[in-house]
C-alpha cells in the first residue's frame, strides 16, 4: 500500500469474519473497545483498518473489476468454456462473488462504525481527530453506496453491531441510505484534508469526496430513484473539483496515467482517488498485493515479464466506437499479445477484433520482481477526467449543451488525438497499390519522411496474397506542418505504393451537430465516458442508471452472433443471458437464510 503500508502492520481487525453473518454480536476477531481505540496510534490503525477492505480480493483487488462487471456493452469474459457465474450473467443468490462482496462491504461499515463510536476517546489533537473521523464517515458511505447500488434497498447499520439489539436488520428503502449517504460524505467533506496537504491519491481527500459526491447524485438522477434535481447537484459538486485549490487537471499524456498506477507514482493532478497495493507477496508477508494487470491485463504466459490471464477483453462496439486518430484505443484495447519464453509481441490484425484484451493495465511496467497471481499496481477509484464528464453530463440536463460542458469535453478530446503532447500528428497511411511477389516471411519496410515533423512517425505492413494488404501505423509522429512521404521498400516484392494524411489544428474538437441540442451532446459525453473510462468498472452502473443495461447488452449479442468468427459467437453469452432482473444483484442466499427480514429478494431473485 506504499503511504499506508506501514499501518498495515499493525492493523486490528475490527470486522465481523467473512465466514459468519454480518451482524453477528460476538465476533471472534477483534479486540473490545474498552481496551482500544485508546490513543491516537490506535485510533490510525483503525483507520487504515477501514481501508483495508477496498483491497480486498472481494473488491477492488479482483472481483469487481474481473467477474463482477465484465458482462457490459463494452468487454466480456474471454473464456469459451464460462457458463456460469456473474462474469456471464447466468448465477443465482447463493453466488460466492455476491456473497463476499456483500459480506466485505459490511465489514467495511462495522469497521468504519467503531472508529466513529470510540472518536471522542483518546485524547489527541482536535484537527487531527476531525481528519480521522472525516475519513471514517466517507468510507462508511462509500461502501453503503456500493451497496445501494448494487442491491437497491439494503440494511443501512450506522452503529457497531454489538449495540444493535436485533441482529435481524431489515432492508432500508434506497432513497433514505442515498440521502443518509450525502449527509455523511457532506459533513466528511469539510474534516478530510485537501489533497495537497496529503501528497497522494490512495487517502480519501477533499478533491476525492466532491468528486465522489458528483457521481453519487448522478446515480441518484438515474434509474431507479430518477431524481432529477439531483444533477444540479453533481454539477455543483463537480465544479467544486474544477475550481478548487488542489489544481487538477489532465495528464497530457493518457498511458502515463496507468504506467503510475504499475509504478506506485502519483499524479494527484489527474488521480483524485486509487486503491492502492503494494509489493509482490515474494519474501514479505505484510504486503498487499492485488490482481489488477494479472486478471484484467494482457495474455501473457511468461512469470518473468509478469503472467496475465487475459480474462477481459473488448467487445467490437467499444473498438469501432473510437474515431480514427484516437490514441485511447490502442492503449485501452491491446492491438497485441505476448507470446513465449522471451515474451515476443504478436500484433492482432486489423481483422482480429475480438481477441483483444484490455490493455490499460500492463504488466511491463511494474518496476518490483513479478510474481505470477500478485502485482502492485494500484486501481482508480475517481480520475480527474471522470469528474470533466460527471460535469459535462450533468450541465447538459440542467442547462443543455454549455460552453463549459463542450470545453470539458474538448480537454479530454485534445489529449485523446494527442494533439498535448505531440501537436498535428499523421492520421491515416491509405494503400494506391499493393503491389505484387511480397512474402510475410520477407516484409518490406516503410519509411516515413518529409511533413517537418520533430518525430518521424512509423509503421509495419500485413502481406496477403503477395500483396501490401494493410500498413500499421505503430507511431504517430509528432508535431507535422505537411503531409510526409510514404515508400514501401524492401523485401521480394515490388510496386506498393501508398499516401498519408495528418490532423490540422482543432479536429479533434466536437462538431456543431454533435452539440446542437441536448439529446445529440447526450449521447456524444455517454461515448466519451465509454472511450475514456473503459474497464474502470464504471460501465455498468452507468448504463443501468441511463436505463441502458438490458438493451445495449443484448445489442451487443446480436452484432456478435452476426459478425464474430465461429470460435467467438461464445462472447454473446453474457447479451443472451441478461434480463431485468440484473439490474440490481440478488440479497446473498446465506443472509436472507439467517435474516428473513432481508425477505422478500430483489425482483426476479
Amino acid at each position: 500500500m506504499k503511504a499506508l503500508k506501514y499501518l498495515l502492520l499493525g492493523v486490528i481487525l475490527t470486522g465481523v469474519s467473512s465466514c459468519k453473518k454480518f451482524l453477528d454480536t460476538k465476533p471472534t476477531d477483534t479486540l473490545s473497545p474498552d481496551y482500544y481505540y485508546a490513543t491516537e496510534a490506535q485510533m490510525n490503525n483503525s483507520l487504515t483498518g477501514v481501508y483495508d477492505i477496498m483491497g480486498s480480493e472481494n473488491v477492488y483487488g479482483n472481483s469487481i473489476f474481473t467477474r463482477l462487471t465484465a458482462a457490459t456493452d463494452e468487454s466480456y469474459y474471454q473464456r469459451s468454456a464460462q457458463a456460469t457465474g456473474t462474469q456471464v450473467l447466468n448465477f443465482d443468490s447463493s453466488d460466492p462473488d455476491i456473497r463476499l462482496l456483500w459480506q466485505s462491504l459490511y465489514q467495511g461499515i462495522e469497521r468504519a462504525n467503531l472508529v466513529l463510536a470510540n472518536i471522542k476517546k483518546p485524547a489527541m489533537d482536535e484537527s487531527k481527530r476531525g481528519v480521522i473521523e472525516g475519513e471514517a464517515l466517507f468510507l462508511r458511505a462509500y461502501y453503503h453506496f456500493l451497496l445501494v447500488s448494487n442491491w437497491g434497498d439494503v440494511p443501512m447499520i450506522l452503529k457497531p453491531t454489538a449495540s444493535i439489539i436485533s441482529t435481524d436488520v431489515a432492508r432500508t428503502p434506497a432513497r433514505e441510505v442515498y440521502n443518509q449517504i450525502i449527509a455523511d460524505m457532506t459533513k466528511a467533506e469539510g474534516l478530510v484534508k485537501s489533497i495537497t496537504e496529503i501528497g497522494f491519491g490512495g487517502r480519501v481527500s477533499k478533491s476525492a469526496v466532491q468528486g465522489i459526491l458528483a457521481r453519487v447524485n448522478l446515480y441518484m438522477a438515474g434509474y431507479p430513484l430518477k431524481d432529477v434535481s439531483r444533477y444540479a447537484e453533481a454539477l455543483s459538486w463537480a465544479k467544486k473539483v474544477v475550481a478548487g485549490g488542489a489544481g487538477h487537471a489532465l495528464n497530457n499524456d493518457y498511458k502515463q496515467i496507468f504506467i503510475n498506477y504499475a509504478q506506485d507514482k502519483y499524479d494527484t493532478k489527474e488521480s483524485i482517488w486509487e486503491v492502492e497495493f503494494w509489493g509482490n507477496r515474494l519474501g514479505n508477508a505484510y504486503t498487499e498485493a492485488g490482481r489488477v494487470g494479472n486478471n484484467n491485463g494482457i495474455l501473457c504466459t511468461n512469470e518473468k515479464e509478469g503472467y496475465g490471464y487475459g480474462f477481459i477483453a473488448a467487445t467490437p462496439g467499444l473498438f469501432k466506437l473510437y474515431e480514427n486518430g484516437d490514441l485511447r484505443r490502442d492503449w485501452a484495447i491491446a492491438p497485441f499479445r505476448y507470446s513465449g519464453a522471451t515474451t515476443t509481441r504478436i500484433n492482432w490484425t486489423t481483422a482480429e477484433i475480438y481477441q483483444r484484451n484490455s490493455g490499460k493495465f500492463r504488466r511491463e511496467y511494474e518496476l518490483l520482481e513479478k510474481q505470477k497471481n500478485y502485482t502492485p499496481q494500484n486501481f482508480p477509484l475517481l480520475r480527474y477526467a471522470d469528474v470533466l464528464l460527471m460535469l459535462a453530463e450533468a450541465d447538459n440536463e440542467v442547462n443543455g449543451p454549455t460552453s463549459e460542458a463542450i470545453s470539458a469535453l474538448n480537454q479530454l478530446r485534445k489529449r485523446a488525438f494527442g494533439k498535448t503532447l505531440s501537436g498535428e500528428q499523421l492520421r491515416t497511411i491509405t494503400i494506391s497499390a499493393g503491389g505484387t511477389g511480397y512474402l510475410a516471411t520477407n516484409p518490406p519496410s516503410v519509411s516515413i519522411t518529409g511533413g517537418g515533423a520533430t518525430r518521424n512517425a512509423t509503421a509495419t505492413v500485413t502481406i496477403a496474397g503477395g500483396k501490401v494488404t494493410a500498413i500499421n501505423i505503430t507511431d504517430f509522429g509528432a508535431f507535422y506542418t505537411s503531409i510526409p512521404t510514404i515508400t514501401i521498400s524492401g523485401g521480394v516484392g515490388t510496386g506498393a505504393l501508398a499516401t498519408a494524411t495528418i490532423s490540422v489544428v482543432g479536429d479533434e474538437g466536437l462538431t456543431t451537430a454533435q452539440t446542437a441540442s441536448k439529446d445529440a451532446f447526450r449521447i456524444v459525453i455517454k461515448n466519451e465516458r465509454e472511450k475514456e473510462l473503459c474497464f474502470e468498472a464504471l460501465r455498468r452502473a452507468d448504463l443501468i442508471r441511463w436505463e441502458e443495461y438490458v438493451g445495449n447488452l443484448k445489442k451487443t449479442a446480436a452484432e456478435i452472433n452476426a459478425g464474430a468468427p465461429t470460435n467467438f459467437k461464445y462472447s454473446a453469452i453474457g447479451g443472451s443471458n441478461v434480463d431485468e432482473r440484473h439490474l440490481l444483484f440478488p440479497v446473498p442466499l446465506y443472509e436472507t437464510s439467517v435474516n428473513k427480514l432481508l425477505l422478500p429478494n430483489n425482483k426476479g431473485w
